[in-house]
């Protein structure tokens, strides 16, 4: 008998890097999805202080999912964007790039884990701030690679680049549009219910 060759196969680092790119699209989404749903309880004052309360921690941490995506989308984007060789980027940039989304990572988390601290409060202030830098930037990023300058070397990503701008825009204007809610939330949590306040949560 002849010994059998076994070919196993091996996965390209760019086939894996796209699979994490579109997990990390539909666990964004879906998560997203479950916050949505969980809000209506969360709004709802039919329902008893228990059950929103409980609605609302089911939401809080749902909603962790899609900020830790939107964070990994922008290391994870770039170094696909390299694999496929449509943006001119040096290994240190690239290096710089998964660092910065790290340290992004540990504030996204340190703001949900110190959250209604005033140190919580400091580190929502620097995570706001970091987003609308972030968000110009890409913006920037953008219109020079639509001028054929800069470091992207492909029209549609640049494209990518504004609708990514966009939605970290989205999320600006939910925390800053959205900001009273929470505390009211909580004050009618803790003592009850009240028709201003209500108003303030829907």
């Amino acid at each position: 008998m002849y010994p059998v060759e076994c070919q196993i196969p091996v996965f390209e680092s760019y086939f894996l890097v796209k699979l994490a790119h579109i997990l990390l699209f539909v666990y964004w989404l879906g998560g997203d999805i479950g916050v949505f749903h969980s809000s209506s309880y969360v709004r709802n004052a039919a329902l008893t202080r228990e059950a929103r309360g409980t609605a609302l921690k089911i939401l809080l941490w749902v909603d962790m999912i899609p900020r830790y995506c939107l964070v990994l989308m922008l290391p994870v984007g770039y170094t696909l964007a390299m694999e496929l060789g449509i943006v001119s980027v040096s290994s240190t940039v690239a290096v710089g790039i998964w660092v910065i989304a790290l340290i992004w990572l540990a504030l996204v988390y340190a703001v949900h884990h110190f959250q209604g601290t005033p140190l919580g409060q400091r580190l929502r202030i620097v995570d706001l701030v970091w987003r609308i830098v972030l968000a110009l930037g890409l913006v920037w990023d953008a219109v020079q690679g639509f001028r054929g300058m800069g470091h992207i070397d492909a029209p549609w990503l640049s494209a990518k680049f504004l609708v990514f701008a966009f939605l970290i825009f989205c999320g600006i204007m939910i925390r800053v549009v959205g900001a009273p809610s929470l505390p009211a939330l909580r004050e009618v949590l803790a003592n009850g219910s009240t028709p201003e306040l209500e108003a303030i949560i829907k």
